[in-house]
């Protein structure tokens, strides 16, 4: 797993490397690796180095709080829709993708 799978779980998420993203655009576009990693959406720091369960992209595709008020029933605290909002859930494969790559310390290559 590297950056590049990624981009394309987050692009899959939405429908596209095409798509639009409306609520907050599609950040993860056009960026780099150390940029993505250092990133804030929302002012929500994304990514939390080598704790994929705690960093925030990682909350907001589970529907752990702060995010998921959408869900039935809604975590405590949660005041953020899950993402992709408005859209199915990524699997818990793919998020767990993206866990696992960000405890390894989000490798480009």
């Amino acid at each position: 797993m590297n950056f590049t799978d990624v981009i394309d779980i987050l692009d899959r998420s939405v429908g596209g490397p095409d798509a639009d993203v409306s609520s907050h655009g599609p950040f993860w576009r056009g960026v780099t690796r150390d940029r993505f990693v250092e990133m804030k959406v929302g002012g929500r720091k994304l990514v939390t180095l080598g704790d994929g369960a705690n960093s925030n992209l990682v909350k907001s595709l589970r529907g752990v709080a702060p995010f998921g008020s959408d869900l039935e029933p809604a975590p405590d605290g949660a005041s953020i829709m899950r993402m992709p909002a408005y859209l199915d859930p990524i699997s818990e494969e793919e998020i767990t993708q993206v866990a696992d790559w960000i405890d390894a310390g989000c490798p480009e290559g």
